[in-house]
């Protein structure tokens, strides 16, 4: 016969309070497996929401006598308790935390929360998290607020304004060829506000030079909303995929958008082979700079909405990959002509448009004609 109660052993206790002062509570308890019941101290008398499961997700009865409760835990391994309440109070602009444990308990702060006070050296602290000993506790803090950050970008003549809201601090802002970069200072939450007009509300972003996470938080007719973790301090670059403001039909400058989607980056070795192509070799001919020019204008016309499609397509993204990485290893051949000389690029650049019309087109053809001679010739 299973024993009818035993008291909770070997417990973890974390309270977690939000922005707003409320509180969220969550014992997990490793009872007995040969008890059928528990009982808990709770830090409070005042609490709601009251849950408790087992292992297998399934509820358990419950039973509160003032600080304390009953769990039927029904030979459960482990139970997970949790339940709201208000332990906090504001008072001028500082909060204050108040409840009593008979265990080690972890305080989860807000995020941008500054530890005014507390009644008990922590056992330990981490960011935004302490643990403190058993006993009455007693903590202070305040909350720092967060204003936009506004920084000015000039574009083909005129002004834009991007706000970014953090609790970090932002130094470095700069803006050049579609890339909103700046240095954060720790690992707070930040919100971008980019007006539509300077962006095509695509995005990556990188914290130094690793893609990371971000969420679309936002969008209307005159700005996007971008909100990401950093996780680190260090320096954020926000990629956008439209054709960069500044010299926007220009080849210098101007984003390889549909080798930048297939292979899933501008940092990409592949991209930064084309841009170097583009811009140390072409461009430095007056003759490349006139095929470019001529270029951009019919591949911009086509351009970002492939680019959409592969974002939006992984399997059309592979694709385009395979297509095209056969041209871009043509491309090598470039690199042997002298940069600045106008007969060895331009012979160059004609011995690849060669290479590439026999590969994606002669070749096939010829193929093609072949197998349709054999299957003629055994009819």
């Amino acid at each position: 016969m299973l024993p009818l109660s035993i008291e909770a052993v070997e417990n973890n206790l974390i309270i977690t309070i939000s922005n707003d002062g409320d509180t969220k509570i969550i014992h997990n308890l490793n009872p007995q497996a040969t008890v059928s019941t528990v009982t808990l101290n709770l830090i409070t008398d005042d609490l709601s929401n009251i849950l408790a499961v087992d292992e297998n997700g399934i509820i358990l009865d419950t039973i509160q006598t003032g600080n304390s409760i009953r769990i039927a835990t029904l030979g459960a391994n482990s139970v997970q308790l949790s339940y709201d309440s208000k332990i906090t109070i504001q008072d001028s602009g500082i909060w204050k935390v108040k409840y009593s444990s008979t265990e080690d308990s972890t305080i989860v702060l807000p995020p941008l929360a500054n530890i005014v006070s507390v009644n008990n050296i922590p056992l330990d602290m981490n960011n935004d998290s302490l643990v403190m000993p058993p006993g009455d506790i007693s903590l202070s803090y305040t909350i720092r607020d967060v204003e936009p950050q506004d920084f000015q970008i000039i574009s083909d003549g005129l002004s834009y304004t991007v706000q970014i809201m953090t609790g970090s601090e932002i130094d470095s802002f700069k803006h050049e060829s579609g890339i909103i970069s700046f240095n954060v200072s720790n690992d707070f939450p930040v919100l971008a506000i980019i007006p539509n007009s300077l962006s095509s509300g695509t995005f990556e972003i990188f914290l130094n030079d690793q893609l990371i996470d971000h969420q679309n938080y936002f969008q209307d007719g005159t700005s996007s909303w971008i909100r990401f973790e950093p996780q680190s301090s260090g320096m954020v670059k926000i990629i956008d995929h439209s054709i960069p403001k500044e010299n926007s039909q220009s080849s210098e400058g101007g984003g390889c958008l549909i080798a930048t989607a297939a292979y899933g980056s501008e940092l990409a070795p592949q991209v930064q082979f084309l841009r170097e192509i583009r811009d140390n070799t072409v461009m430095s001919t007056s003759s490349g700079a006139a095929f470019m020019s001529g270029f951009n204008t019919l591949y911009y016309s086509f351009s970002p909405q492939i680019a959409d499609l592969e974002r939006n397509n992984p399997m059309f993204q592979e694709t385009v990959r395979a297509f095209i990485t056969p041209m871009v290893s043509t491309l090598s051949i470039m690199t042997l002509a002298e940069d600045g000389n106008d007969t060895e690029v331009f012979g160059l650049g004609i011995s690849v448009i060669a290479l590439n019309l026999g590969m994606y087109i002669a070749a096939p053809a010829a193929v093609g004609f072949t197998i349709h001679r054999q299957i003629k010739s055994r009819k």
